[in-house]
């Protein structure tokens, strides 16, 4: 049996805000549109590796299923296999997902990407 400790139960409290600090202050006003994916990925945080599912992403950031909380702020990098890693922020969690915004410009996650840029959408410049 698991149990969580003091710590793990406010940062787990923490990570049940809902999702905020949007461009516009509102969910619907992102500067890259999302696109829906089902990728296998892992989330790096400090010196732990954790399994991880991303769920959308855009060239700003994404959403991601990992099953534990990870606190608001916290630097981790997204290891997408095939691709690299980006250096992100958790800008918010809620239950199993967490919601990344890339660290690096937005080209340069166009460049992780280019042979499937079509696919997401992301082919020509986003509005």
């Amino acid at each position: 049996m698991i149990t969580n400790s003091p710590a793990q139960t406010e940062e787990a409290s923490e990570c049940e805000q809902k999702p905020a600090e949007f461009i516009g202050g509102s969910a619907d006003a992102r500067s890259y549109r999302r696109r829906s994916v089902l990728w296998p990925a892992k989330l790096k945080v400090g010196q732990h590796d954790f399994k991880c599912q991303i769920w959308n992403m855009s060239l700003g950031g994404a959403r991601i299923r990992l099953g534990l909380p990870i606190k608001k702020g916290a630097d981790v990098t997204l290891m997408i296999a095939g691709r690299g890693e980006i250096g992100a922020t958790v800008r918010w969690c809620r239950n199993d997902t967490t919601g990344l915004s890339f660290n690096i410009p937005a080209e340069e996650v166009r460049l992780l990407f280019l042979d499937r840029l079509q696919s997401m959408g992301m082919e020509t410049a986003e509005v």
